[in-house]
């Protein structure tokens, strides 16, 4: 039978890469998806326009959500590292330092390098970095 030919409907599909296991679907892999459905939509019965305005909203969801993620975990990392608004959480807990002594905390000071010093009721100090909690 012979008939017309179209271009791009009889190329084989693109190779998949093999994972081992699930992955986290991305935001490049949604853009993918629709792309491909867009480029092999049939010209004649074109994709449904709310079905495309769901799709598109969808991706910029997800692309709002990934930069609030993304946000976040910026946040996360400031205020790990950022030890002075945790100082006043050690102040009267008892913590431990490397060697398992334990102490109360007191007091919670800065050394001349900037670093976190607890002062515990026995006299003894101990770097923040050291510490944990115990009670």
């Amino acid at each position: 039978m012979t008939g017309l030919a179209i271009p791009g409907l009889a190329a084989p599909a693109p190779a998949i890469a093999k994972t081992t296991g699930p992955r986290e679907l991305r935001q490049e892999d949604f853009l993918l998806l629709l792309t491909t459905q867009l480029k092999a939509q049939d010209p004649l019965s074109p994709m449904d326009n709310s079905q495309f305005v769901a799709q598109l909203a969808q991706f910029a969801t997800v692309a709002g959500v990934t930069e609030i993620s993304v946000g976040l975990n910026r946040l996360a990392t400031t205020l790990e590292g950022d030890t002075r608004s945790s100082a006043p959480l050690w102040l009267g807990r008892v913590v431990a330092g490397p060697d398992g002594a334990e102490g109360l905390v007191d007091q919670v000071m800065l050394d001349p390098k900037g670093d976190h010093i607890l002062i515990m009721s026995n006299g003894r100090r101990l770097a923040l970095r050291d510490a944990r909690f115990v009670a």
